[in-house]
């Protein structure tokens, strides 16, 4: 009996182990190579048949079976329907725990380049806020089994440093309630609907304090309902190829926005490494004459109609790069620069296009 098996072992290995020599001679499941590629390639993403498939059953069994998270460096699952991102992305965690923050050379890098942007948009008579959008590890912390570092987190260092060179840094969370109502999704790392309200909250805040003497509408959550539908959403559970659905809160407006949408006018950068579609939103409105420009990403997508509720004309870029150029073509009255907390070193980019000065 012990030998049958050990030859049934041998054989299952086998027909697994030639299964895959099979369908390369078949060309089954192959990407086709590119123009000029070597017949022989050593990308085994195209030449490795059922890799995705194989790792897809890997993680099926230890999150269904064995009830183990599969890959824990990229999501963190805390067992009670809550996931958070891993280090594997932009070190999230220990960024947000502050075991890893700047030396005092990347502060003084990120310094410069907030100093230069801030000086050649003064010139141009252009108010210039930097927001960032708090980590859900940030708001959400004490569901994580870590202790939080003693050391300044990214984010405080960089809260900090604006504080002296006199640049206005916005908390996107700074207006959060504190009662148990969610504002982030359990199996995604972005925040619902409902954060961006409050996100806008307080960018509105701080820009009506700066243009004291400009209406803005402004509409309180009294004017919006609460919206809750199950949503297959979770950029977290399709890490861990999950696919589950979650409770999905959105805030839905009771009244007819002031904005009306604008054909898009940019031509699409390349290389673009986000869908086109995502690269440019434009909106505009009789609510006053302001203009403003929102280099942003994809937390912003869940309040971009909200905040645009509030200005004549908002042009939303998904993208980091100060581009010149186009600031000077659209001239607007601000420009506000949204990241997520964990790219927060984009900062140490130089960013600005040089030409023209």
């Amino acid at each position: 009996m012990k030998n049958k098996l050990h030859k049934i072992f041998i054989t299952v290995s086998i027909v697994m182990i030639s299964i895959p020599l099979v369908l390369v001679l078949l060309k089954i499941k192959i990407e086709p190579m590119n123009p000029g590629e070597k017949k022989i390639s050593l990308n085994f993403k195209r030449n490795f048949p059922l890799k995705a498939d194989l790792f897809e059953l890997y993680c099926y069994v230890k999150a269904n079976i064995f009830n183990v998270n599969p890959i824990p460096n990229s999501a963190i699952d805390i067992h009670n329907g809550w996931k958070f991102l891993g280090n594997k992305f932009s070190n999230a965690l220990s960024e947000s725990k502050g075991i890893l923050n700047f030396n005092d050379n990347e502060l003084n890098t990120i310094k410069y380049h907030i100093l230069e942007k801030k000086k050649w948009l003064e010139d141009r008579n252009i108010k210039f806020y930097i927001s960032i959008a708090p980590n859900k590890h940030t708001i959400y912390g004490d569901m994580i089994p870590i202790a939080k570092s003693n050391k300044e987190t990214k984010f405080e260092q960089v809260k900090a440093l604006c504080k002296s060179i006199d640049v206005p840094l916005i908390n996107l969370g700074e207006y959060f309630p504190k009662d148990s109502i969610r504002l982030y999704h359990k199996t995604d790392s972005h925040w619902n609907h409902l954060g961006g309200f409050y996100a806008s909250k307080a960018i509105m805040k701080n820009i009506s304090t700066d243009f004291n003497t400009t209406k803005f509408n402004m509409n309180p959550l009294n004017d919006y309902e609460i919206e809750r539908f199950n949503s297959p959403i979770g950029d977290l559970n399709g890490m861990l190829f999950i696919e589950k659905s979650e409770e999905f809160i959105n805030v839905k407006p009771k009244f007819e926005y002031s904005w009306t949408k604008q054909p898009n006018q940019l031509p699409i950068p390349s290389p673009y490494h986000f869908s086109s579609s995502n690269y440019e939103h434009r909106y505009t409105s009789d609510v006053n004459d302001l203009k403003i420009i929102i280099m942003r990403d994809s937390f912003f997508g869940a309040l971009k109609e909200i905040v645009a509720n509030d200005f004549g004309e908002t042009l939303c870029i998904w993208r980091h790069n100060f581009d010149k150029i186009l600031i000077e073509k659209e001239k607007p009255d601000i420009v506000l620069y949204e990241i997520v907390e964990r790219n927060i070193d984009v900062l140490l980019k130089d960013d600005f296009d040089h030409a023209p000065n």
